[in-house]
């Protein structure tokens, strides 16, 4: 087993988390600019070579009432998935490794708790949630990875 890198795609930043090659623990590692996909996925492209990832999630943020990514029911997509969806292209024309999408739903407003329950102010926590957001998806991924 290799490592594995979670992307949370934003419009202006892009939160990075690590696993460790067991795949037991997830680590923020960085937040990147959203200058143009070009950028972005160079940056990107570093840090699966650097970091010897062998597997990338990446965080879609569902409409709130599409229970399952995988349900047959036709649901209106929020403007941010279509963006994610369209970062989604570009990577995996970029990246040979598998990716997988993963439910993003509300990780922001997550790793925002989190930083402010370890007592960082809002002004402070913005330049980590979304790094903290990627943690908490690679996070959520591993842990349902160990119990099957």
């Amino acid at each position: 087993m290799g490592t594995v890198l979670a992307i949370d795609y934003g419009l202006k930043r892009v939160g990075l988390a690590i696993s460790d090659p067991g795949r037991s623990f997830a680590f923020p590692c960085d937040v990147i600019e959203n200058k143009n996909f070009d950028y972005l996925i160079a940056q990107i492209s570093n840090v699966i070579l650097e970091k010897e990832v062998d597997l990338i999630l990446v965080g879609m943020p569902y409409n709130m009432n599409k229970i399952n990514p995988s349900t047959i029911q036709k649901v209106t997509k929020n403007e941010m998935e279509i963006n994610v969806e369209i970062f989604l292209k570009h990577l995996q024309k970029s990246i040979k490794i598998p990716i997988k999408i993963v439910d993003e739903r509300l990780s922001s407003f997550a790793a925002e708790e989190k930083l402010k329950e370890a007592g960082l102010s809002a002004k402070k926590s913005k330049k980590y949630i979304d790094s903290e957001a990627a943690r908490l998806l690679l996070e959520e991924f591993l842990q349902n990875m160990h119990k099957i």
